[in-house]
């Protein structure tokens, strides 16, 4: 029970605007959007008083093509910045974990950074 619970929590985005972010990303990129499901969310970065917050995570879900039979299981590393001063929330998703990084790096430079 109390597993389940950490396990909860531990994938919980608790933020309605990045939760739909990622949606729309995972959409315009052609991925299964109703099957995917965000997993280890984890604020990585972030800049005084808190506008800026980076976070980063990982999507499972499958490819959205035609056939299903053709269909395949896919694990997207994903990192977003959000500045809270601006109404839009940027998201790249990446099968590329050194993509994902090296996007993580450069979102985070000059900020306070989680270890």
């Amino acid at each position: 029970m109390l597993k389940q619970l950490l396990e909860s929590w531990s994938d919980w985005t608790g933020d309605k605007r990045l939760t739909q972010a990622i949606r729309r990303e995972l959409a315009r990129l052609g991925y299964a959007v109703n099957a995917a499901e965000t997993r280890e969310v984890r604020l990585t970065a972030i800049e005084r008083p808190g506008w800026v917050q980076v976070y980063r995570f990982r999507v499972e879900t499958v490819t959205n093509d035609e056939n299903p039979h053709s269909r395949r299981e896919v694990t997207l590393h994903g990192v977003s910045r959000d500045d809270g001063r601006k109404s839009r929330i940027e998201v790249l998703l990446s099968e590329s974990l050194s993509e994902r990084n090296q996007q993580l790096e450069d979102w985070s430079e000059g900020l306070i950074r989680r270890r």
